[in-house]
């Protein structure tokens, strides 16, 4: 205790939100699990798209596409 009296502590240098992205992104990288997450996506949705883009996987329900071919 006596050494530490009159000492200041070190400020703890937080990374800036750069730094911690640049981090970040070598976990979340583009790899080939990612392609295959994607072309699953598009081969197996099901929802209420005719055709369309969600979150940059073009994705489209084949059988609103198949009825709906005369209004599109």
């Amino acid at each position: 205790m006596q050494q530490m009296a009159g000492k200041k502590k070190k400020k703890v240098k937080k990374p800036d939100a750069r730094t911690e992205a640049l981090k970040g992104r070598k976990f979340f990288s583009k790899g080939s699990g990612e392609n295959d997450m994607v072309k699953q996506a598009q081969r197996d949705y099901n929802g209420s798209y005719i055709s369309g883009d969600l979150g940059g996987v073009e994705v489209g329900n084949p059988s609103y596409k198949k009825y709906y071919k005369g209004l599109i």
